[in-house]
């Protein structure tokens, strides 16, 4: 296909979604739409955590029933329950958001995440039109419905790779920033430590350990261990299929989905993971930046055994750091991670691991692209 073929289709499908979100947001009664679902979607979970901690119940911030009033503050009459999963990190943010009403604390956040998304695409895309493929990720679109953190997460990694070299310590204090979602910066310290980047790991560190330390502060560091103690139940969502089967992204719940037992499908995403991590490590030992950057981008998505649709807004941003496509296996990479988010629509009529398998191809194509610039630049034979 040529390149304006998918330019079309890519800009078609995003108008498709846009037409969806529009037709339900036309059948709302108020904050809650006609499914009976919250409108914002996810975020009304942020916003009552938020909340709660404003209103002096961090401690019961975990507590599904707590959670339930604060919807209903949020949206009156919503018949859908978001537990409140994340850290004590990701709290300060929900609580500054909770100042504002619900609908203004949803819009803010949405366009906080989409300036970070697009500023990261922007400084990493080698020109103006190839923005068309970041802005029409359907995996990003969808946060227009489910205001979610992938836009954040996306933006915030992006940012912190383009800084990398020329900015060590920017980008590492980026990095810590990630610890609003602390698995979506696993590889992270083994990226930068393989890579013998130690200025940006050590600014990594400190910034986390501000950021946590400051959370402590605020909420009281007893934070931490109820956080911890809940990750069993934020586990079970997946685990016992808690949630719409075709949101969830891992491997591990993908085969869930096709029906294999639980050994099975943690064995076999287990060795998966093996395997990425491998693959990933001899990346990073490559020290290219933007290979090194699309490697880790795979690689966490793909040891993930807990992610969503919405969190392959990352990929994205993976495949945008290898650039223009050089070969079939990185133009078939660039489509896969474009239309991973597609997993939620097409895993209702054929359910298979969509989103593992546009990982696996982003991860193949940096790999193979660190070969080959390692082979070009390793010393000529003697003879």
């Amino acid at each position: 296909m040529s390149r304006r073929a998918l330019e079309i289709g890519a800009i078609g499908v995003t108008l498709a979604l846009l037409a969806t979100f529009a037709h339900l947001l036309s059948q709302a009664n108020g904050m809650v739409l006609a499914n009976g679902q919250p409108v914002f979607g996810d975020f009304i979970a942020f916003w009552s955590g938020g909340r709660a901690a404003l209103e002096g119940h961090v401690a019961d911030v975990h507590t599904r029933a707590l959670i339930e009033q604060y919807h209903q503050q949020a949206a009156p009459g919503v018949q859908f329950t978001a537990p409140w999963n994340s850290p004590p990190t990701f709290l300060l943010i929900a609580s500054a958001l909770a100042v504002l009403p619900y609908p203004a604390a949803a819009l803010t956040f949405l366009a906080l995440g989409a300036a970070l998304y697009a500023a990261a695409a922007r400084a990493i895309l080698p020109d103006t039109r190839a923005m068309i493929f970041a802005l029409t990720v359907p995996a990003a679109v969808y946060h227009i419905g489910s205001v979610q953190t992938g836009l954040v997460i996306a933006g915030v990694s992006g940012l912190a790779f383009v800084m990398l070299d020329k900015r060590p310590l920017a980008a590492g204090a980026l990095v810590g920033m990630l610890a609003i979602k602390p698995h979506l910066a696993l590889l992270w310290p083994l990226m930068l430590a393989l890579s013998g980047r130690w200025r940006a790991f050590a600014a990594a560190a400190a910034s986390t350990l501000c950021f946590v330390a400051l959370a402590g502060f605020v909420f009281g560091f007893d934070a931490y261990p109820r956080f911890l103690e809940n990750l069993g139940a934020t586990q079970n969502l997946v685990s016992s299929q808690l949630i719409t089967t075709p949101a969830y992204a891992s491997l591990y719940a993908s085969l869930l989905q096709l029906g294999a037992p639980q050994t099975i499908a943690l064995g076999i995403h287990g060795a998966a993971a093996l395997i990425a991590l491998f693959i990933a490590a001899r990346v990073f030992r490559y020290r290219d930046r933007a290979v090194a950057g699309a490697a880790l981008c795979a690689a966490t998505l793909i040891v993930l055994p807990y992610s969503f649709f919405y969190d392959f807004t990352l990929l994205a941003i993976g495949a945008a750091l290898l650039g223009a496509p050089r070969t079939n296996l990185e133009r078939a990479a660039m489509i896969a991670a474009w239309g991973a988010g597609l997993s939620l629509p097409l895993s209702y009529a054929l359910p298979l691991p969509y989103c593992a398998a546009a990982a696996w191809l982003v991860l193949l194509a940096a790999s193979v692209r660190a070969g080959n610039g390692a082979l070009r630049h390793a010393p000529a034979l003697q003879p």
